[in-house]
Parts: structure tokens; C-alpha cells; sequence
């Protein structure tokens, strides 16, 4: 089984190992988690159509990106789960001699405030020269990968909100706007129930935090939120989904509780509680 890892993680290796296709995962890791279409690679790229399509094809035989089509468009996106994979791979390698390291059992990826975890938290941040700001990104939880259609576009919706009031950061206040502003899923419904709508939620949200002075291009995300996420994938196993939907991502708000979104909903006079239980029992009926 280790020298079949280590094969695969090498085709890995083989699949990265070009200039034009490092360009592409560079481009993606900046577009995560929308992703880009074709037309806006080859824009920034400069490289004829079926030279990119060879090498997007290359990257998604392995894995390494994703694709969804949308309308008349393909967008191409990071596959997490195997940037994930292939560096605890290359985490756990330089381990295996350490017994210790073996016996306690350390998930850098899952424990990042362990020893282990530290290490690997240094390891991603040598990376960011290859792959540009990786570690705010591979931070997300494990499951991340499960997030529907819905739950993903409303972390991009949540980026758009802090870059609108011109943040450095995405934190619980953005997501809680990405969730309401999606307008259609689950966590939309609940919230629109409640008498909330984007307009009031955007004016009570600027009460509290104001307008910043610019949005890098890469947004990471505050500890709130990264717990937010955490406890989104908590919420779904806990619920027996095999999905992660906006009705976790707001229950995670909800469980998080000492972020900005839960002082938002309060100050609006929403009874947390009530909603709490309303996603419960949508989620019982379906």
C-alpha cells in the first residue's frame, strides 16, 4: 500500500511539474472556491486554447481540479481534498521515523495547534511562494469538499460582501450576509422568515464594523469563521446529512456564537433559538 501511495503521489508530482500548470493551480488557489472559467485562464495564461485545454485536462485526470458546468460555461476549480492529501503524504513521510510522532497519532491538518500541527502550519506557509496564500484556504475543515453547490456560493457571496466594505478579512458577519444573499437555500429561507432581507441585514452589519481601506486579493478567513466552517461539518454529521448545506453553515454561526453574525441577529431582534429549531425541523421533514 506505501509504494502505491507513493506512485500515485508522484503522478502527483508529474501532473504539477510544468510551468503552465503551476500557472493554472496559482490561478485557481486565487479563485478559490468560485473557481474561473475557461476564457479568463487563457486571459491571464496567454497560451492557445488547445494547449490549455491539454493541460486542464492533465490536472483533472489527477485530480488536482474540478469542473462543473454552469449555463454555457465550465469553471475549473481546486481540488482541496487532494492538495490536502498530497501534503500531509509528504507530512507523515518525514514522520515515519519518529515513533513518537506515530504514537500519538497527529492529524496536522485536523489538530493545527499541535506540535505536529505547527510544523505542518510552517510547512504550508514555505508553499505560499509555489501556490500563493495556501494555508488561509487548506485551513478549511476536512469535508470541505461536501459543501453543495449552494454552501460554496455562498462563501464566494461572503468574500464579495468583505470586499465591498473593503475588509482584509471574511469573518462570521460576511458569511451570515453570504447566507442571506444566496436568497435561495435553506439558511435563506430561515432568515427571510424572520423578516430578514440583505438591505437591513448589510446596514446593521456596516453599524457594527464600518468600511475598511481595501481587500487583498487573497481574503482569509478570521478564526471565528474558520470555526464557523469547522462546526458547519460537525452539524451535518451530527444530522446524519451527507452534505454540507447553508442550514450548517448557519447552525455553525449559531453554535459559534461570540462572532459578530450572532451580535448582528440579536441586535435585529431574532430569536436564535427559534431558528435553531425551524432548521431542525425542515431538516426532519426532508
Amino acid at each position: 500500500m506505501e509504494k502505491a501511495n507513493t506512485i500515485r503521489y508522484a503522478d502527483l508530482f508529474a501532473a504539477l511539474g510544468s510551468e503552465p500548470r503551476l500557472e493554472i493551480m496559482r490561478l485557481l488557489f486565487a479563485a478559490y472556491p468560485q473557481g474561473m472559467i475557461v476564457g479568463d485562464i487563457q486571459a491571464k495564461l496567454q497560451i492557445p486554447n488547445s494547449t490549455l485545454s491539454h493541460h486542464l485536462d492533465k490536472l483533472r485526470q489527477e485530480h488536482l481540479i474540478s469542473s462543473r458546468k454552469e449555463k454555457q460555461y465550465i469553471w475549473y476549480s481546486v481540488n482541496t481534498k487532494t492538495i490536502e492529501d498530497l501534503l500531509a503524504f509528504l507530512f507523515n513521510s518525514c514522520t515515519l521515523s519518529n515513533p513518537h510522532s506515530r504514537e500519538d497519532k497527529l492529524d496536522p491538518v485536523q489538530n493545527p495547534f499541535t506540535e505536529a500541527g505547527l510544523m505542518f502550519e510552517g510547512f504550508l506557509r514555505s508553499m505560499e511562494s509555489l501556490f500563493g496564500n495556501v494555508f488561509d484556504r487548506m485551513v478549511l475543515p476536512r469535508g470541505f469538499e461536501r459543501f453543495s453547490q449552494k454552501a460554496t456560493q455562498v462563501i464566494a457571496l461572503a468574500q464579495e460582501e468583505s470586499r465591498r466594505l473593503g475588509h482584509q478579512y471574511v469573518g462570521t458577519e460576511q458569511l451570515l450576509l453570504g447566507l442571506i444573499g444566496e436568497g435561495t437555500g435553506t439558511a435563506a429561507q430561515v432568515l427571510s422568515a424572520e423578516g430578514l432581507n440583505l438591505e437591513n441585514m448589510r446596514v446593521e452589519v456596516e453599524k457594527h464594523i464600518g468600511h475598511g481601506k481595501g481587500t487583498p486579493l487573497d481574503i482569509p478567513f478570521t478564526p471565528r469563521a474558520k470555526r464557523v466552517l469547522e462546526l458547519s461539518v460537525e452539524q451535518s454529521q451530527r444530522l446524519g446529512n451527507q452534505y454540507i448545506g447553508t442550514e450548517h453553515l448557519l447552525l455553525g454561526i449559531l453554535r459559534e456564537r461570540g462572532g459578530m453574525a450572532v451580535r448582528v441577529l440579536e441586535h435585529l431582534g431574532v430569536n436564535l433559538h427559534s431558528i435553531e429549531q425551524r432548521i431542525l425541523q425542515l431538516n426532519k421533514s426532508h
